[in-house]
């Protein structure tokens, strides 16, 4: 080998920058301001007018809010467990066994996984550095971009995974979270502003299987990706619940009964427009992997085919590309029924948004059925109470001509002819006008 090689470039961490960080002072940045194309990523905390934060309306989390004194530095391996610090730096000088520490197991780990909560910008300056990021994920990450995605960089895959808010008592309750994977070939970061249970699932999840499975970094993203996807799936049967009670009951409640059923139409069609926003991207997002896995299968396979006619000591070599090509063909599998989840969750929620659209309208014609009827009944009202005035108007105008101070007939007379034949008129008039009325639906 000639004495001029250097370490690839494309390898996952700057030992440099590691072993000069971890010489500087806690306060110092040294480190990143060294680094010309992470300028921007200081000028951009400086400059109200740069592109801080998403522009896309999701409501983005200060990261100076987080206390400091919070464990937001979780370190995992499937041989050492969990190892969480307040800051990068104390997390690296964990002790990890007998002359080790964090740091140089990171070095020498084949699977390792650091999971950060809400870092800083000069936190962000840092990791990028040491981890080789590139600076348009870093302002991703930073901005707290919320379009999901999936992007493929020399040495590693950033993937954007949105979750929600899992805290039912907050009234920021199901509103999306955002959640960043970065896989290298070695390893794994994780990048949240808010508190998930992901994470602490997925690291469960390992201690339960390591004994069965190996551990690697595509199958750590696997995982947190599968978590992320079975979080909805509460979220959907209790829609699918409230939607059937509302289908079933949109037709047979009336009167006062229905007084909040509107309320809860409109509530449930908010919750599954809030779960097509947050599934719709992700069918794009594993499809996106699956197509990078399957490429990278391709690859290899091609390389093992042309490796086969090499002499004996190369048929190691073979091997250890077809048990690479078995592994992503198995990460494959695994994202194959993710995207299986996905499809048949959104087909869920679409049929619940037909049914809940059916019942909204059920609804308002039912209401108009009832104003309707209301309508009739108060012309059935208005025409008996007009009948009735019919009735009565001719009988009032005899009885005011009798009590007027004129000459009226009988009026000298000593008998009380006159007054019966008059009652007795009015008595046949009303009892004709009502018979008439009944005949003819008037009362």
């Amino acid at each position: 080998m000639p004495s001029n090689q250097t370490t690839p470039s494309n390898t996952t961490i700057d030992k440099d920058a590691l072993n000069n960080y971890m010489q500087l002072d806690e306060d110092d940045d040294t480190l990143t301001k060294s680094d010309i194309k992470l300028d921007f990523l200081l000028e951009a905390s400086q400059d109200k007018y740069s592109r801080r934060y998403s522009e896309f309306g999701d409501t983005a989390q200060d990261p100076s809010k987080v206390t400091t004194k919070a464990d937001r530095y979780t370190y995992y391996e499937p041989s050492t467990g969990s190892l969480k610090s307040a800051s990068f730096k104390e997390l690296l000088t964990k002790p990890t066994g007998p002359g080790q520490t964090v740091e140089t197991l990171l070095v020498q780990s084949s699977c390792w996984w650091i999971d950060i909560f809400a870092p800083t910008d000069q936190e962000m300056r840092i990791l990028s550095k040491i981890f080789r990021m590139h600076p348009l994920t870093t302002e991703d990450i930073q901005a707290q971009e919320s379009r999901e995605k999936c992007e493929i960089f020399q040495n590693y895959m950033f993937i954007s995974f949105r979750s929600f808010n899992h805290d039912y008592s907050s009234q920021n309750y199901l509103e999306a979270v955002n959640f960043y994977i970065v896989v290298f070939k070695d390893g794994v970061l994780t990048f949240r502003f808010q508190p998930l249970p992901h994470p602490h699932n997925v690291r469960k999840r390992i201690h339960q299987l390591k004994d069965y499975i190996d551990i690697t970094p595509e199958w750590i993203n696997y995982a947190l990706i599968d978590s992320v996807t079975d979080s909805f799936a509460p979220l959907i049967l209790h829609t699918e619940l409230e939607v059937d009670s509302i289908d079933d009951l949109v037709l047979v409640l009336n009167g006062s009964e229905q007084t909040d059923m509107l309320r809860r139409i409109g509530s449930c069609r908010k919750m599954v427009m809030q779960l097509l926003r947050l599934l719709g991207p992700k069918a794009d997002v594993v499809r996106s992997l699956i197509k990078r896995y399957d490429d990278k299968a391709k690859e290899i396979e091609f390389l093992n085919q042309r490796r086969q006619h090499l002499a004996q000591e190369k048929v190691v070599v073979a091997k250890d590309i077809v048990n690479e090509t078995s592994l992503q063909h198995e990460i494959v599998l695994f994202l194959g029924d993710i995207q299986d989840h996905i499809h048949t969750m959104l087909q869920n929620v679409n049929h619940y948004d037909l049914v809940l659209g059916r019942a909204h309208r059920n609804y308002l014609g039912q209401i108009s059925i009832e104003l309707s009827q209301a309508g009739n009944n108060t012309n059935e009202v208005i025409n008996r109470l007009t009948f009735l005035a019919t009735l009565v108007v001719p009988l009032n105008l005899v009885a005011g001509l009798f009590g007027m101070n004129v000459q009226v007939p009988g009026q000298n007379d000593n008998d009380l002819a006159w007054f019966f034949w008059i009652t007795m008129g009015m008595a046949m008039y009303v009892t004709f006008m009502l018979a008439y009325g009944k005949q003819f639906n008037f009362l």
